[in-house]
């Protein structure tokens, strides 16, 4: 009795019964991804909607304000609004504000921080503000509608920028535009995906435990150097776990700060190896494992608390 070329009886092979189960994976894998990234691109549509016009509208308000008061020189945005990278729940200076006022010459960075916060006391409208924080290197500002703005005074001396040191007595020179810069190119070169992909790890970072958190600039550096070299794919979901697998390694050792406001960007986790560096490694790592693992859209709008 003769066997057909599927097998005996008419059966398909066991290698075509191999190669069909992999082509219905592939299309699976491909459907997930495409609901996947269908999700993501319309949470980062609400992402986009948030507080960004307001804030900019605030800061004019700002501006006009403090320009009779304080000489304000002109207002740089060095915060997350800025780069295009803003996401409620971590949030950066928002905006430096350049002082021009002869008597602050001398005067160390918390004087000026206390002067500065003092004139917004005295000179901004209550009707639309909550309260008004000094923090140790900044003022924030916070509304009734529960979006805060933070400023941090700066002073201007030929081409230099001066800000507060860490100590926030002294001074450091910065140069706020130019990690801005890097970000645009690299965010251009990997067909502007990268700034999607950083409001995405901004999200899921907010949701971390206190203790677990990294701050929205590091998130920035961090995934700029996740994109220097990367050719894969530029998609959300598949560039997300690049910069959190790339994340949870290079957070170990310490980063550091282009702008030249600091020698390292993230200080405040120690040295390299340090138990917070870990604890942070840990949680990014975890949440790049369970992204990888997830099977179906409802995992992946779960880790966005949707």
């Amino acid at each position: 009795m003769g066997t057909s070329s599927g097998g005996r009886y008419g059966r398909p092979s066991s290698e075509e019964l191999i190669r069909k189960i992999e082509q219905a994976q592939e299309q699976e894998r491909q459907r997930l991804d495409s609901d996947v990234n269908d999700f993501l691109q319309k949470l980062l549509a609400r992402f986009n909607d948030r507080n960004v016009e307001e804030t900019q509208r605030r800061l004019a308000d700002l501006e006009k304000i403090l320009g009779d008061e304080v000489e304000v020189d002109r207002v740089l945005l060095g915060g997350s609004v800025a780069k295009h990278t803003a996401v409620d729940g971590i949030s950066d200076v928002d905006a430096l504000v350049i002082l021009r006022r002869e008597d602050l010459a001398g005067k160390s960075a918390q004087e000026i921080l206390d002067i500065f916060y003092e004139t917004l006391n005295r000179t901004l409208p209550r009707n639309e503000v909550e309260a008004i924080d000094k923090g140790h290197l900044a003022v924030t500002i916070k509304y009734r509608d529960d979006t805060e703005i933070q400023l941090l005074p700066a002073l201007e001396s030929g081409q230099a920028i001066h800000i507060a040191a860490s100590d926030g007595q002294g001074w450091n020179d910065t140069k706020p535009k130019l990690f801005q810069r890097e970000l645009s190119r690299a965010n251009a070169r990997l067909s502007q995906g990268l700034v999607p992909a950083i409001k995405l790890m901004k999200s899921i970072v907010s949701d971390f435990p206190k203790q677990k958190q990294i701050t929205g600039y590091h998130i920035e550096a961090l995934a700029v150097e996740a994109a220097a070299g990367y050719r894969g794919p530029t998609a959300p979901k598949i560039l997300l776990i690049h910069v959190l697998d790339f994340a949870a390694q290079r957070v170990l050792t310490p980063l550091t700060d282009k702008t030249g406001q600091s020698r390292t960007l993230d200080t405040y986790l120690g040295v390299a190896n340090s138990i917070e560096r870990r604890n942070i490694s840990q949680a990014l790592e975890g949440m790049k494992r369970r992204l990888e693992a997830a099977t179906t859209v409802s995992q992946w709008r779960s880790v966005f608390g949707e």
